[in-house]
């Protein structure tokens, strides 16, 4: 009895070991394997981070697109000087491309004495632009440079505008400039109508050229324009 009780004891005390031994097994077992759900978490996190990076850089591109529309925005503005019948005239920014009207609004408009209808409102502005707006009557006055005006012993205009054309013109065909009418100086290289009329009030209100040169300060003109018919023109 007693070696039958012994060999009992020593198969219960060997299922009991191989038990533990199965219970130790599965439990090292589940703790080295990994789920796939596991990895959630970490590629969750790993797109997360790399939303915030990409925030970052959004972001951090704005503030360069902010400067490239101010560089366009810069460009996109001119400088452009108004004279004669406006209620303020002076120098103006303006968006380029903008017409002549859109200049006289901003100066205020016309003066009630304007002669608007002498003047091509729908024309394009550029920069350093010089826009005059002559007063009523005031282009026939100035293409008569003694103020006179036209009596019943005139009897051909052609021929009187030849004289005092010629009068005008030196040897060579020389354009006197204290002297010479709006007709004579748009006939220079680059003097339009509107910067003839600047040079005719320059000269009335400094008392006339004293060199050549000093065309350069009448506005719109500078050294690029005055070499182009430099050889054309004289004080005396």
């Amino acid at each position: 009895m007693k070696n039958k009780e012994k060999i009992i004891g020593s198969i219960a005390i060997l299922c009991i070991s191989i038990i533990f031994i199965i219970i130790g097994f599965v439990l090292s077992g589940a703790k080295g394997t990994t789920k796939t759900s596991d990895y959630k978490d970490v590629f969750i996190e790993t797109d997360k981070t790399s939303q915030k990076s990409n925030k970052g850089e959004v972001k951090a591109s704005v503030p360069q697109k902010a400067e490239d529309s101010n560089v366009k925005s810069e460009e996109s503005i001119i400088k452009v000087d108004i004279k004669g019948a406006v209620k303020s005239p002076g120098v103006y920014e303006i968006k380029k491309g903008s017409r002549v009207t859109d200049l006289i609004k901003l100066a205020g408009g016309g003066t009630k004495d304007a002669d608007l209808n002498a003047t091509n409102l729908s024309k394009k502005l550029n920069d350093e632009d010089c826009i005059v707006i002559n007063k009523n009557g005031e282009v026939n006055k100035t293409q008569m440079p003694n103020g006179s005006t036209p009596n019943s012993s005139t009897t051909n205009p052609t021929k009187s505008s030849t004289v005092s054309s010629s009068d005008n013109k030196g040897k060579g065909g020389v354009i006197n400039i204290n002297t010479a009418s709006i007709e004579e100086l748009m006939t220079l290289t680059g003097i339009g109508e509107a910067k003839a009329n600047i040079i005719i009030d320059y000269r009335k209100q400094n008392g006339g050229f004293k060199s050549v040169d000093e065309l350069t300060k009448v506005g719109g003109i500078g050294e690029k324009t005055l070499s182009k018919f430099v050889d054309k023109i004289d004080i005396k």
